[in-house]
């Protein structure tokens, strides 16, 4: 009896915990630290944004081809799906830099949006990614193993025209990192 006890003490100190496998996050993890930011924090910046969308308005009746169909996109109600973007990595050529919405309720929509092709890249190359949530600096994504791009950063402000515009902060640099990062893994 005592050998018993002494053997299974012995093997239970010799035995080596189980490594976990690291959590992948996912859109659904982004989604729900949003929401939990917008739940904690009221909307203070609706009343200051409040605009004039007269210049928008004007350069849609004045514009003409495909500036006319970007202006237009960009009033309320116009754009086709505006979120509904990359949702794979072959058909994502391009990672969005911005887009615009005009109520405070789809800016989380338009964050996970700019997100999303980040997301896939990571999963295609076996990588981590680690959203963050900030009300000062809106949503920051940790890129394991990304050298030239470590940290991809969205924010949201208020555009001259009403509404809000949902950036890429690394802008152009990112979208040249993404890229050459996606034709590295995509098969040719």
């Amino acid at each position: 009896m005592i050998l018993t006890v002494l053997l299974l003490a012995a093997g239970t100190a010799f035995a080596a915990p189980v490594p976990k496998a690291p959590a992948r996050a996912s859109e659904e993890t982004l989604r729900g630290m949003l929401l939990k930011l917008r739940h904690n924090d009221a909307w203070k910046v609706r009343e200051a944004v409040i605009g004039d969308a007269e210049e928008l308005r004007d350069a849609v009746v004045s514009g003409t081809g495909t500036a006319k169909a970007l202006f237009a996109d960009r009033l309320p109600g116009m754009a086709k799906d505006p979120f509904d973007i990359c949702r794979d990595l072959a058909g994502c050529r391009q990672a969005p830099q911005s887009l615009h919405v005009e109520d405070p309720s789809l800016i989380d929509d338009a964050f996970l949006a700019l997100a999303r092709p980040w997301f896939k890249l990571q999963e295609a190359r076996g990588k981590a990614i680690t959203p963050t949530v900030d009300p000062g600096t809106g949503v920051r994504l940790a890129l394991e193993g990304l050298t030239s791009l470590p940290v991809v950063t969205l924010e949201a402000s208020p555009a001259p025209t009403g509404g809000f515009d949902v950036t890429l902060s690394e802008g152009p640099q990112a979208a040249r990192v993404y890229v050459a990062e996606r034709a590295a893994v995509l098969p040719h």
